[in-house]
């Protein structure tokens, strides 16, 4: 009887147990079957001005979420429970709507709206640069934190629109005249935020050294005395002066120091240099004497005079004017040019251009190696150069100087040889010859000439069959019938000795007077 009393207990145990369990699975699916509850939508915005925002949904009973991204696309993305979204939007306000679904497929509408608004841009950095190639130009470049772009006016035209442009870019502005102009940059964010920084830039076109007359917007302001002084177009263009434009001096009056001053923006820097070369075109005698002076702003204070003598009738040539022992911590900022200081008017006209600082005089075809002010610029292969008094004076070479090349003692094919830049490019016609004088230890050493560009020994003009036929001697060798395959801008004047070194052993030769006959 007890048993059957214990089997009692127990089965009503158990089933309190079942009823319970039931009880429980009825409650978790009368959940699932409900609506969503609770929704919520979070927006974490890039503070960059990108526009990037994340979306996460959240709510209760959920299995699924679609968002409706509410920037007039009509597009939306299904995610699942705990994973989120992004998408880029402009500035603005958008409703976000958010649809969450349940396991019984009962759905939850919620609706947020998403503010967009960009951050103005910080650190505007506005870069100006003088242009390269155009005394009115300006080069404009900016940088900025939390851009999307830049525009840019350059204060000259009102009703020019902005030129828009991106980080790293450059734009490029010339001015039509002289003056004071505000450059405005205006960094944007993409949105209505925008941020603006100014630069004001004086447009100048200054008178410095090197000086042409090439400019037709710059006011020279040359001032004349006792002369009538203009610059007017080149009467005569050629390859000593290929300028447009250059001062024309006719001496006036009674007075014999007719001159012009030529004024310059500001003091001279004598840092490097401090000859000066001119070049002159005067129908005047050889030997008609060109004056030049260096003035202050005011004249007050001038240097002393320097001269220097023509050459030539009515041909352009460049002058050199020796200012040993000029005061160079004076402010000087202008010089003044007379032609023929201390005679008479004649009624001649002459022309002068390019002024520029100088060591030296112009290193130009003849090659005499007189001129002790020349500074030349020459280079060797397999050999050393001094400039030397002639040892060996004769009738055909009676030369104060010449050029001593030492020949390595070197094996074949050593293309010994020597080069001289000159400043003025070697015009080449069908009939261009050169005469040079050497002096050779020994007959039949070959010589060659080869003219060539600076830097570009590829482009040429030659002559290689040309020996010597005198050993310890003075003679004039003749080059002619030159090939290659350009014919401008050669400065590079080279000349080999035996470049294929039939001879081992070292020699000293002597050249001197390297002259263009045609």
């Amino acid at each position: 009887m007890k048993n059957i009393k214990f089997l009692f207990v127990a089965l009503l145990v158990m089933s309190s147990l079942l009823s319970s369990c039931d009880s429980d699975d009825d409650k978790d699916l009368s959940l699932s079957l409900e609506a969503p509850t609770n929704l919520g939508l979070v927006f974490n915005i890039t503070q960059d001005n990108s526009g990037l925002v994340t979306i996460s949904p959240s709510g209760e009973n959920v299995s699924s979420f679609e968002v409706f991204f509410g920037d007039g696309s009509g597009e939306s993305v299904t995610l699942p429970l705990g994973q989120n979204t992004q998408r880029n939007y402009s500035e603005g306000t958008f409703p976000v709507r958010l649809v969450a679904t349940s396991l019984g497929g009962k759905t939850t509408d919620f609706v947020r709206d998403l503010e967009v608004s960009f951050r103005a841009p910080e650190n505007v950095s506005i870069i100006v640069t003088e242009s390269a190639t155009s005394n009115f130009g300006v080069s404009v470049s900016a940088t900025a934190d939390f851009e999307t772009a830049f525009e840019v006016t350059f204060g000259e035209d009102p009703s020019m629109n902005p030129i828009v442009f991106m980080e790293g870019d450059v734009v490029n502005y010339d001015y039509s005249s002289t003056g004071t102009y505000t450059i405005t940059i205006t960094a944007l964010s993409g949105g209505a935020a925008i941020t603006s920084v100014t630069d004001v830039v004086i447009i100048e076109d200054p008178v410095t050294l090197p000086l042409d007359f090439e400019s037709t917007t710059l006011n020279y302001n040359l001032i004349n005395f006792e002369s009538a002084v203009s610059i007017i177009a080149n009467p005569d263009v050629s390859p000593s002066n290929n300028s447009t434009r250059v001062v024309s001096i006719e001496k006036t009056g009674t007075q014999t120091f007719g001159g012009v001053v030529v004024p310059l923006s500001g003091p001279i820097d004598f840092s490097g240099p401090q000859g000066l070369r001119m070049k002159t075109w005067s129908p005047m005698p050889v030997g008609t004497k060109v004056t030049m002076k260096f003035e202050n702003a005011d004249g007050s204070i001038a240097s002393a005079d320097y001269e220097a003598f023509t050459t030539k009738v009515s041909e352009w040539e460049t002058l050199f004017f020796d200012t040993t022992g000029l005061d160079t911590t004076q402010a000087f900022s202008r010089f003044v040019v007379f032609f023929d200081l201390g005679g008479a008017p004649t009624g001649d006209i002459n022309y002068f251009d390019d002024l520029e600082l100088a060591d030296g005089p112009p290193i130009l075809l003849p090659l005499d190696f007189e001129d002790p002010l020349r500074q030349y610029d020459i280079g060797t292969n397999n050999g050393s150069f001094s400039i030397i008094t002639n040892p060996v004076p004769d009738a055909l070479n009676s030369s104060s100087t010449v050029l001593q090349f030492d020949r390595n003692a070197t094996g074949t094919n050593s293309f010994a040889l020597v080069a001289i830049v000159v400043d003025q490019p070697v015009l080449f016609t069908a009939t261009t010859s050169f005469t040079l004088k050497v002096y050779s230890p020994r007959a039949g050493l070959p010589v060659w000439l080869k003219i060539e560009r600076v830097g570009n020994g590829g482009l040429f003009q030659e002559v290689t069959s040309v020996t010597t036929t005198v050993a310890n001697g003075w003679e004039e060798l003749t080059f002619n019938s030159f090939t290659g395959n350009e014919t401008n801008d050669l400065r590079n004047v080279v000349i080999f000795f035996d470049p294929l070194q039939a001879t081992t052993g070292p020699e000293t030769i002597y050249i001197d007077d390297l002259i263009q006959t045609n």
